[in-house]
């Protein structure tokens, strides 16, 4: 499976924005219009290029890779922030 940008995006925002974010608990994020299987390939993926925290529970019986996402990391944020720039600042006359 290919990694989507876009959901990754996705996926760091609703990780970042998650109350419970940071707080040492485990967090469940979901994206409307993706399964379960294909946001837990994601998710591995920014697990693995340490844009998220976590702990990996993946056993021989898992269906696919399980990690229990506790936050996003300093590299998730810029991550994001390299995709989401501020909007253009107004100038206002003069």
């Amino acid at each position: 499976m290919r990694i989507d940008p876009l959901l990754c995006q996705k996926l760091l925002i609703a990780i970042e924005s998650d109350e419970n974010a940071g707080s040492g608990k485990t967090l469940e994020i979901s994206v409307e219009g993706h399964d379960a299987k294909e946001i837990a390939h994601h998710i591995k993926y920014l697990y693995d290029e340490q844009l998220v925290t976590g702990i990996d529970v993946t056993h021989m019986a898992s269906p696919y890779a399980e990690i229990l996402i506790t936050d996003i990391t300093p590299a998730g944020r810029k991550f994001l922030d390299d995709r989401e720039p501020e909007p253009p600042k107004r100038r206002i006359g003069f």
